[in-house]
């Protein structure tokens, strides 16, 4: 199977050095305006003159070209794979929905980590009513991103072409309480500021939030990336009607708490990397492209995280 990456920037590398690790897989083609492998194309305009033969392309550009690429490469009649974030807003999913409806062809979205095994562990908690009701989740990221991160022209950090941090930064965990608790959130509170970032960033560097699901469950979240120098903790507390739970720790997977009914008195998750989920992911992805039956996440998994990002930032 021939796979093509669109940026190869940090996570166009990344994507790269997964594939290769997964066995009859060919990266067969960067498009970079300065692709530093062969063989290369400088734009995306130039690999569509071409019509170059590829099974899947990776949309791995800076956040604000995610549609506008996805929609000329949707149109070219090709399968897509779009990083994070994905789209912007409900009526771009929409326009890149009825455009792969029309082409016959295929858009899957990059949530590797609902590959994690925390993310696993917790939708069999849920699935399986270990917790009954759930009352109250916390959830905290206290991250750092400072100058290395937002450097001077950069479109990290700007209005237009970064989305916001709950898009580059935190979309995935606010991805995991769509996943696992499967439920409907509207936004009770929301406050977004800027305290350490904003002489670097246009961005917001915190999020405050208060959340409420259908099922009544009330979701407070604090994520921020003004931490001082290095990252301090990824959290998630969850009260509920047969227990309680703590998961933390520097790779968001300790059990730090837990007292459930008819539960062992510990836990432990196995560790998984980003990479590891990454290559779950693409796993999943190959069975969809082969249709075999398949976990792979297509554009319409995300929409509930599209919606809430959207109402967030309206």
């Amino acid at each position: 199977m021939n796979i093509s990456i669109l940026g190869f920037g940090f996570m166009g590398k990344k994507h790269k050095a997964v594939l290769e690790q997964i066995p009859d897989i060919k990266v067969n083609a960067i498009i970079d305006w300065h692709p530093a492998e062969q063989p290369g194309f400088f734009s995306l305009e130039q690999f569509l003159k071409t019509k170059h033969d590829t099974d899947l392309v990776v949309i791995a550009t800076p956040n604000h070209l995610h549609f506008k690429h996805a929609q000329e490469l949707l149109e070219q009649g090709y399968n897509i794979l779009i990083e994070k974030p994905f789209v912007f807003n409900t009526d771009q999913a929409r326009v890149l929905q009825e455009i792969s409806h029309k082409k016959g062809n295929q858009v899957f979205v990059v949530m590797q980590n609902r590959f994690s095994s925390v993310t696993k562990f917790l939708s069999e908690l849920v699935s399986d009513d270990k917790l009954g009701k759930v009352y109250n989740i916390q959830f905290n990221a206290f991250w750092n991103r400072g100058e290395n991160y937002y450097k001077k022209d950069s479109w990290k950090g700007g209005k237009n072409t970064d989305g916001g941090i709950l898009y580059t930064q935190f979309s995935h965990l606010i991805d995991l309480l769509c996943h696992v608790f499967n439920d409907e959130f509207e936004i009770l509170f929301k406050d977004l500021s800027s305290f350490r970032n904003f002489n670097i960033s246009e961005i917001e560097d915190t999020a405050i939030l208060v959340l409420q699901g259908k099922s009544g469950t009330k979701v407070n979240i604090n994520f921020t990336t003004a931490v001082f120098e290095k990252n301090q903790e990824t959290s998630l507390n969850i009260i509920a009607e047969k227990g309680t739970l703590k998961i933390s720790g520097q790779y968001f997977n300790e059990v730090s708490f837990q007292h459930i009914e008819n539960c062992p008195d510990e836990f432990k998750i196995p560790s998984t990397s980003n990479e590891d989920n990454l290559k779950e992911m693409y796993l999943e992805i190959f069975k969809s492209l082969n249709r075999e039956k398949n976990n792979a996440t297509l554009l319409q998994d995300g929409i509930g995280l599209v919606k809430i990002l959207e109402n967030i930032y309206s």
